[in-house]
């Protein structure tokens, strides 16, 4: 076959009219190269830019998902912690008792009666289900404080193997053991802090109203004078109550209260387990079934609460009996700074009264708090620390923060790891650690997620700005540039 014969056939732009000498008139010959080629790449590229914009879309479902589970982990956390959940079924029982009591009112409207008797019950199946989640954690807790510090192994009979895993076991407990005792006397001493914070900021309070108390004194008659002197004498020995060295006495024998909690509460629990009816159990499916489930029903409460709420009790009035004597309970008895307000009443007019009473409520509520701080927040928080609740949380902590990473993993490309862990991993762990933070601090379950929540979206916001600077977007190529260059080399080669 002659080359024109060739190039006739095999050049859509060849025309019969046109002869092939004339190559002026001819189109190049790279012609059909650079359609052929032009077509392969933009197949490719159509191929290629489908592929990469799956895999962002599935690598952004995975960040995203690890971020909700991040947030629900973090969460968990917080339901799941006792002192969370006690405070949530102390609100949960105050709403059923009042709808309760609307029962009563409402007896005569059937609707309304019926409708107040199902919102109690629920209230009170609800708070049910949350005490028994406290116990189900605190067995967790006791659970994981028993593999890192208990001695196993020892029911083995072989003697080999007994001694292979004993030392092994060891050796575990052995490091197990103090980083436990690391983290719970860690969140101990946040737990103090924080309780003597409080009784310092009350105490400058008091200190301040005093200081006002001794300048309106200073004016009086000397037999008022001698009055005031006596009540501040009998203050200040009061106040001797909610110092340094009494409150680590308290708070020392706090501990010693819950000397037996972690083995008392074993032992409920596997009483607990134990009254359970198997399969092989006497007794047809049903009545099997019905015992298991009131057995369940039986212990719908905290064991651990319930077995110190005595002693609880106790020391929280011992600390109001303090604080009322001082501050009055607001209702009947008045307190030694109202005794000294009606000695001065008469000698200063009534905008000086007026701030003796704000000063005295504003460090009242201070005093009041703290000793609910110590008497009841820190001794809730001793209690899950004796039974072993720091290292799990931080335990569920680092679960958290290692899904934070997987969300950074799965970026595709160097500038995406970047910015996902300014933006998602960062604060994530973040946003754990300011929560387990407050847990420590005797918050609430619900403040401790609420102000890691808020810190998580603060340090996002932040790492989005940080974002745009240390990962600047590279301008996009067109493809049309991509081909006219390609077309060039092809030409030039």
């Amino acid at each position: 076959m002659s080359m024109g014969s060739y190039y006739s056939m095999n050049n859509p732009f060849y025309s019969p009219n046109v002869s092939f000498r004339n190559t002026q008139n001819s189109p190049a010959l790279p012609a059909p190269i650079e359609k052929v080629e032009t077509t392969i790449n933009d197949t490719v590229d159509t191929f290629v830019k489908k592929s990469e914009e799956e895999e962002r879309k599935v690598s952004n479902r995975t960040a995203v998902a690890v971020g909700s589970s991040v947030l629900v982990l973090s969460g968990l956390v917080a339901l799941l912690n006792p002192k969370f959940s006690g405070k949530f079924i102390n609100r949960l029982k105050s709403w059923a008792a009042k709808s309760e009591a609307k029962i009563d009112k409402n007896k005569n409207d059937f609707v309304k009666s019926k409708f107040y008797a199902g919102v109690t019950k629920i209230l009170k199946n609800v708070a049910d289900a949350f005490q028994f989640t406290n116990s189900l954690n605190a067995s967790k807790d006791v659970g994981f404080k028993w593999l890192c510090t208990a001695e196993k192994f020892g029911g083995v009979k072989n003697e080999t193997t007994r001694n292979v895993l004993q030392t092994c076991d060891k050796g575990f407990r052995k490091i197990m053991s103090k980083v436990h005792s690391s983290i719970t006397n860690w969140f101990d001493s946040i737990s103090k802090h924080t309780v003597h914070g409080k009784y310092k900021q009350a105490g400058n309070k008091l200190d301040s109203l005093e200081n006002m108390i001794k300048t309106y004194r200073n004016k009086l008659p000397r037999e008022e004078r001698l009055k005031i002197d006596a009540k501040l004498q009998e203050i200040t020995s009061a106040r001797e109550y909610f110092s340094v060295s009494q409150t680590n006495a308290r708070l020392k024998h706090q501990e010693d209260l819950m000397s037996n909690i972690e083995h008392d509460f074993a032992a409920k629990l596997k009483d607990f387990a134990g009254n359970f009816q198997g399969l092989k159990s006497k007794g047809t499916f049903k009545e099997k079934f019905n015992h298991n489930v009131n057995n369940v029903k039986d212990n719908m409460s905290f064991w651990a609460e319930d077995m110190l709420m005595p002693q609880r009790n106790k020391l929280e009035q011992e600390g109001i009996d303090v604080v009322n004597k001082l501050m009055g309970d607001t209702k009947t008895q008045k307190g030694k700074y109202d005794e000294i307000i009606d000695i001065l009443s008469p000698h200063i007019s009534k905008e000086d009264r007026h701030v003796l009473e704000v000063s005295l409520h504003k460090a009242g509520r201070k005093l009041r708090k703290a000793n609910h701080s110590e008497s009841v927040e820190y001794f809730d928080k001793k209690r899950d620390l004796m039974l072993g609740g720091a290292p799990m949380d931080i335990l569920t902590g680092l679960g958290a923060v290692a899904l934070s990473g997987i969300a950074v993993g799965t970026a595709h490309d160097k500038e995406d790891r970047i910015s996902r862990a300014l933006t998602v991993g960062f604060p994530a762990v973040a946003g754990i650690g300011t929560s387990l933070a407050f847990t420590a601090m005797l918050f609430s379950g619900v403040q401790s997620l609420l102000y890691g929540a808020i810190s998580s979206v603060v340090l996002s916001k932040m790492g989005s700005v940080a974002d745009k600077y240390l990962t600047p977007k590279k301008p996009d190529i067109q493809l049309a540039d991509i081909n006219t260059k390609e077309t060039e080399v092809i030409v030039n080669a």
